[in-house]
């Protein structure tokens, strides 16, 4: 299965890694999670601030550089790795929209 930061590593729009803002948590039905969304945007403007990723990075670089770059607490670097390892079900592409909608399976 493929994680949330799975898709954000790999992604591209005209060749450029997608940026916060093209993002969307939404369950199987399609309806967004505003609060996991704003989540997923905040850690992504984060990672570019403050490191670059590539395809070999994982999940515990990124903790890594952000626990050194960032006055962030510990239960905010644990919600981070939550919502980067949670398991994408589908991915939709909205080009009307403009956001890639990644599916989660929160039952």
């Amino acid at each position: 299965m493929i994680s949330v930061f799975d898709v954000v590593r790999i992604s591209r729009i005209d060749h450029a890694l997608v940026n916060s803002r093209q993002l969307v948590i939404t369950d199987a039905q399609g309806k967004p999670n505003g609060l996991l969304t704003d989540l997923v945007k905040d850690v992504i403007e984060k990672i570019n601030i403050f490191m670059t990723i590539s395809l070999s990075t994982t999940v515990d670089d990124v903790l890594v550089a952000l626990s050194k770059n960032t006055p962030l607490p510990a239960d905010a670097l644990v919600e981070y790795e939550k919502i980067l390892t949670e398991t994408v079900v589908n991915i939709n592409f909205a080009p009307r929209k403009g956001v890639i909608e990644l599916v989660l399976d929160h039952q």
